[in-house]
């Protein structure tokens, strides 16, 4: 079993790459994901998040870490970060 993701803005695009891989493959369409392959994906307005957080947060319970002591880490607030444009 493979998992595939097909996602984008033309709805009428995404539904003919779904209708063209059943021809070939046998394939069922789970519709709107929420996790895929230990990513969870979060919709907003302006994009897509993508995080795995709840998986952080599985293994430090299965290890007995969740309840642990928060400790500060030191950031550097003259470093201005820059978001990546480049295609």
């Amino acid at each position: 079993m493979d998992d595939i993701l097909i996602f984008g803005s033309n709805m009428h695009l995404i539904n003919d790459v779904k209708s063209f891989l059943s021809k070939i493959f046998y394939m069922k369409d789970l519709d709107p994901v929420d996790v895929i392959l230990g990513i969870k994906l979060i919709k907003k307005n302006d994009g897509m998040v993508l995080t795995q957080s709840h998986y952080v947060e599985k293994i430090l319970k299965k290890f007995i870490y969740f309840d642990v002591k928060l400790v500060s880490t030191p950031y550097d607030s003259s470093i201005k970060l820059k978001t990546n444009l480049s295609k």
